[in-house]
């Protein structure tokens, strides 16, 4: 199997990632640490599910660059907050 590739996902936000592929959506809980948030990463598989389950090193990889995706965005996003209140 392929290995996944972050071009796979669409970003919507520090807190939602979807894997274009099969359609999971990945959710974050916000939190003050973006590394504390990198824990609470959720996968919502919908329809693809049962192919999820039964390809399971794929959906691990899948989950782990979602993980990372939303960790990147997410201190890129805490920091923006930092600059705009510095300003």
């Amino acid at each position: 199997m392929a290995s996944v590739t972050r071009d796979e996902f669409k970003v919507r936000s520090e807190l939602e990632a979807v894997h274009i592929p099969t359609g999971a959506v990945f959710l974050a809980y916000p939190y003050s640490d973006p590394n504390d948030m990198a824990q609470s990463v959720r996968a919502n598989w919908g329809e693809a599910a049962t192919s999820a389950e039964s390809i399971g090193e794929y959906a691990e990889q899948v989950r782990r660059v979602a993980s990372q995706l939303l960790l990147e965005r997410a201190h890129q996003t805490a920091r923006d907050r930092r600059l705009s209140a510095a300003a």
